[in-house]
């Protein structure tokens, strides 16, 4: 059977939207050019399409936010290739636009079964089968293995109940089969699609890390209980951390730099430096293999130490982004992050003395901010003097902790899923701040820490 696997466009009143490999979908005001210069990978697309070339199977990937095409456009391509299964992957905030381009698929395509998958299906699939009779599948979680298998059972006839992490619609009623345990042995799978795609258009040229870049993972999940953060909770649906066989890593890696020329590589896993031998694996297969290019990676600050900064730099190091979110202890032990502010501070003054660009991300609204916990990140930002950073409104997803922990102490202020947009609209308040509030002073933040 003939299979599309689809980032689908997200443009909304003016605004561009990033969904498919990223953990925070929210969308931007476009630029120069036009568009909007972060575009992440669509990792799970990706590994899924490939995994299901790897069974040779016929399928194709399209990235509409990558490839710049609109939703008529994407809708002649799907119609050329005339498959039999079209798999969506969407969002909370990009539901509402998702559907309707999905429901227009199916008008286009009545005799084309259509799955959708991501973070906001993972947590709903009951209420969407039940909302949207034109969805036929619904893939929980990590949904590699979990698409391979209803493939293989849809191409042979045969029924639906064994398959892992599924929701469906059978003789009139929704099955939701047993949950599915994230992949063991990253190993197995091929390396992720790249062909399809228009793999220089993607970019996370964060510090003035050179382009084109390359994102890669060398590992998924994260053992950490934070309580705000989307896919240990929605597509892990567990608290564990996998790793790649360094060999492996290095051997995509030069692949990558060999094939497309890139200029950079950037490992955007859910934290880079939670095992430090693997760190240090990756560092040896660098140097034994005299690969010299700029890297950069998403890491926890209180992880580092030095020696390991010191191999990392060594090998290319260009710059790291560090998870900050609050400089208040109180706010990061509430929501689980636990973090240590000082080793952090520490950590922060010396990857800068061995001139590791650093890049610092907060986020503005978790439970327990004043004005004076905000005013203790301007000072905070201040001393640190990162290269770069970003504010983002803490955005309670649904299926995460934090999204239970505002609703029942009555701080969330909408349920319009549309809203949830962390770039753009605050969804929730604190005891002292409104989302009103919240909002001023993100745009005070983003001029100069102007907080008058």
């Amino acid at each position: 059977m003939r299979i599309i696997l689809a980032n689908p466009p997200w443009n909304e009143n003016g605004r561009f939207g990033v969904r498919a490999g990223s953990r925070w979908p929210f969308t931007s005001q476009p630029e120069g050019d036009g568009y909007i210069s972060y575009i992440p990978f669509p990792f799970f697309l990706a590994y899924t399409t490939s995994l299901l070339k790897k069974e040779n199977k016929e399928v194709r990937l399209i990235d509409a936010i990558a490839e710049k095409i609109d939703e008529q456009k994407l809708i002649e391509e799907i119609k050329s290739y005339n498959p039999e299964l079209v798999v969506i992957e969407t969002s909370t905030p990009s539901f509402k636009n998702d559907l309707r381009i999905i429901q227009n698929i199916h008008l286009n395509l009545p005799d084309c079964q259509i799955a959708i998958c991501g973070p906001h299906p993972s947590v709903f699939p009951d209420q969407i089968l039940r909302e949207y009779n034109f969805i036929n599948y619904i893939l929980i979680g990590e949904y590699e293995y979990t698409l391979l298998d209803l493939v293989n059972h849809l191409e042979n006839n045969l029924g639906l109940q064994s398959i892992l992490g599924l929701a469906y619609w059978e003789d009139g009623k929704i099955r939701i089969n047993n949950p599915r345990s994230t992949i063991d042995n990253l190993d197995n799978l091929p390396w992720p699609e790249r062909e399809d795609v228009p793999v220089y258009k993607y970019n996370d040229g964060f510090a003035g890390l050179p382009t084109p870049n390359v994102q890669m993972w060398a590992s998924r999940g994260c053992p950490f209980q934070c309580i705000y953060c989307l896919w240990p909770q929605t597509m892990y649906r567990e608290h564990r951390y996998r790793k790649r066989n360094p060999i492996d890593v290095l051997d995509e890696m030069e692949y990558l730099l060999k094939r497309f020329n890139f200029k950079a590589v950037y490992f955007d896993d859910d934290v880079f430096n939670i095992n430090k031998m693997h760190v240090l694996g990756i560092c040896k297969e660098i140097q034994r293999r005299k690969i010299a290019i700029p890297w950069a990676a998403m890491a926890r600050a209180d992880l580092m130490d030095e020696a390991l900064l010191e191999s990392m730099v060594d090998t290319g190091l260009y710059a790291i982004k560090y998870g900050i979110e609050s400089v208040n202890q109180n706010i990061l032990n509430s929501c689980k992050k636990n973090m240590d502010l000082k080793r952090t501070r520490e950590i922060i003054k010396l990857t800068k003395k061995l001139d590791i660009k650093v890049h610092l991300t907060f986020c503005l609204g978790l439970p327990g901010e004043t004005r004076k916990t905000v005013n203790e990140t301007v000072r905070f930002i201040q001393e640190a003097y990162p290269d770069s950073f970003q504010f983002s409104f803490a955005t309670p997803f649904p299926g995460t902790g934090y999204f239970k922990y505002v609703e029942e102490k009555g701080y969330l202020v909408s349920k319009d899923w549309s809203d949830y947009d962390g770039n753009y609209k605050c969804v929730v308040k604190t005891d002292e701040l409104s989302d009103e509030d919240l909002e001023r002073i993100r745009i005070a933040l983003n001029n100069n820490f102007n907080l008058q």
